[in-house]
C-alpha cells in the first residue's frame, strides 16, 4: 500500500510531472513530517497523548524514511508531538529524497529531468496483491462529496492535505469555502494532525509578527 507521506508528495505532482505550487507553501513540510509519525502511530512503532510522545518499537518497518524518523525518535529525548515536529523538520530534505526513490522504485513515478512523471495514466497506482489503490486525488473527493466515515487513513491524509494547503492545487476556493464544515469535520481528528496544524499556524505568527514589526 502506499503510504501516508507518499500520498502527500504525490499530491504535490501535476499529472503533467511538474511540481505544484502547493508544494511550496510554508505548511507542506510539516504536514509531511507528521504524515512520517502517523505511519508509525499506525503500524505500533509509537504512540502519543497531548504531552509527550513515546517509542513502543525501534523495530525497523522496512521503509526508508519512516525508519529514518524512528532512529531519531528512539535517540532523542521525551518530549511532546509539537516538539518532535520542529526537531524533525530539518530532516525533511532527506526524508522526501528517500521517499521519492520508493515511489519510484515501486513503479509509480520516473524520474525526467529535474521533475517526476507518473509512470501510469490517469494517475493510478500500481495493483499490489490483487487490489488496485484509488489514488488520493479521488479518495479525498469522494470523501468529501459522501457521507460515509473515511479510514483513519484517508481522515489524517484530508487533514495533512488541507494544512499543507495541497487542496487548492485541485480545489477552487469557492469549493474549499463551502466544503469547509465537512472538511473540519472528517480531516481533523488525528492527533498528529491537529499537531502539524498547530506548527503551522505557530510559524505563519512568528512570520506576520516579523513582518509587522517596526523597523526601528
Amino acid at each position: 500500500m502506499i503510504t501516508l507521506a507518499e500520498e502527500l508528495i504525490l499530491l504535490a505532482i501535476e499529472d503533467d510531472g511538474a511540481i505544484s505550487y502547493t508544494a511550496g507553501a510554508p505548511g507542506f513540510t510539516p504536514a509531511l513530517v507528521s504524515a512520517y509519525l502517523v505511519e508509525l502511530s499506525t503500524i505500533g512503532r509509537i504512540d502519543a497523548d497531548l504531552s509527550t510522545l513515546r517509542v513502543l518499537s525501534s523495530k525497523p518497518t522496512g521503509l526508508p524514511a519512516e525508519d529514518q524518523v524512528l532512529e531519531t525518535l528512539a535517540a532523542g529525548p521525551s518530549q511532546s508531538i509539537d516538539a518532535w515536529l520542529q526537531q524533525l523538520q530539518p530532516q525533511s530534505p532527506s526524508l522526501l529524497k528517500l521517499s521519492l526513490g520508493l515511489l519510484v522504485s515501486r513503479g509509480i513515478l520516473a524520474p525526467k529531468d529535474a521533475s517526476f512523471m507518473w509512470v501510469l495514466h490517469s494517475r493510478r497506482y500500481p495493483v499490489v496483491d490483487g487490489r488496485e489503490q484509488k489514488e488520493a486525488k479521488l479518495r479525498i473527493l469522494g470523501t468529501l462529496l459522501g457521507t460515509d466515515v473515511p479510514t483513519p487513513h484517508d481522515s489524517a491524509l484530508l487533514g495533512l492535505a488541507r494544512a499543507a494547503q495541497l487542496l487548492e492545487g485541485f480545489l477552487s476556493s469557492a469549493e474549499i469555502l463551502r466544503l469547509e464544515e465537512r472538511i473540519s469535520l472528517v480531516g481533523g481528528i488525528d492527533l498528529y494532525v491537529k499537531a502539524a496544524e498547530a506548527a503551522i499556524r505557530a510559524e505563519s505568527t512568528l512570520r506576520a509578527t516579523a513582518f509587522m514589526s517596526p523597523m526601528f
